[in-house]
């Protein structure tokens, strides 16, 4: 059995409804595995950065499919279901059956 280092990832959803409804701004960007918080109250302020491993974008940059699933928009950087699965769900479907089927 293989062992690897734990992977952490971050992703930032669309705004709910009550954030819709309040104006809320995003104060958060990403690029690649760097994840910046930027201080609404403070611009010229620099902003507080964070390294990943994954940081996934899903605030924007998608429309709804007629099943009701997202999709990506054409030069969005919009991370899908299937980029995080792909990225960290099938290897840990695969961890999860290691040992329990007979190889």
């Amino acid at each position: 059995m293989a062992l690897e280092a734990v992977k952490v990832a971050v992703r930032v959803r669309p705004f709910n409804q009550r954030e819709i409804d309040r104006q809320a701004k995003c104060v958060i960007k990403m690029d690649g595995q760097m994840t910046m918080i930027y201080n609404p109250d403070a611009p010229n302020e620099d902003p507080k950065k964070f390294s990943f491993d994954y940081s996934y974008w899903s605030h924007d940059g998608f429309r709804m499919t007629p099943d009701g699933s997202a999709e990506p928009v054409r030069g969005s950087t919009y991370a899908c279901q299937r980029t995080v699965f792909d990225d960290l769900g099938q290897g840990v479907l695969n961890n999860a059956f290691e040992g329990t089927v007979k190889q």
